[in-house]
């Protein structure tokens, strides 16, 4: 008799371990597609950002060009101002090109970690490419409204113009370099745990 109730203990028992162990690993599939989810939404979030800068890029070298020109100033300010335009869009589409190219995270956690790392390192080292490439572009635009373009009230409201604009771009450019590299860590987080 004591076996026979042992025996059912024991057979309980185990069917309560199978149906634990069974809700577990439902668990561990529903957090591994809720952070697979997360992840997916931050890398789109990342590439909306980057596509965006890539147009407002492009954009700005048509009317920038057109601007300049139109305004009267030199060839060598409007070559110079493409060159940086362009190169800062190209340098947007180089940084992203490879998460571009994944619409959601791969199997392959290793390779995409080491993308986000890489895309992490290349925003800070633009970052400090970029601060003294704008200062000197701002200090040539500023020689050369002073210098350049005939009226002083003309050239003092461009000098308010261009540091409003400078403040402002400067703020928004700043919010997005860090935004991006906050989302950048929290899936290399995610990515991190997604792998244990």
């Amino acid at each position: 008799m004591d076996n026979n109730i042992m025996s059912n203990e024991l057979e309980s028992m185990k069917a309560q371990l199978a149906l634990l162990k069974d809700k577990l690993e439902k668990q561990e599939i529903v957090n591994e597609r809720h952070l697979r989810k997360a992840i997916k939404g931050k890398l789109g979030e990342i590439n909306r950002i980057a596509v965006r800068m890539m147009f407002v890029g492009l954009f700005a070298v048509v009317y920038c060009t057109w601007l300049l020109d139109y305004m009267g100033f030199t060839p060598y300010l409007q070559i110079g101002t493409l060159v940086m335009l362009l190169s800062s869009t190209f340098a947007t589409y180089v940084m992203h090109r490879n998460l571009l190219k994944a619409k959601e995270l791969s199997a392959d956690l290793v390779k995409e970690t080491f993308d986000l790392v890489k895309l992490k390192k290349r925003y800070n080292r633009w970052f400090y490419f970029a601060i003294p490439m704008i200062f000197v572009w701002l200090s040539s635009v500023v020689y050369e409204v002073v210098n350049v373009i005939p009226g002083k009230e003309l050239a003092a409201s461009l000098l308010c113009g261009i540091t409003v604009g400078a403040l402002a771009g400067g703020i928004v450019g700043v919010k997005i370099h860090f935004r991006t590299l906050k989302k950048v860590d929290e899936m290399l987080a995610q990515i991190e745990e997604l792998s244990k």
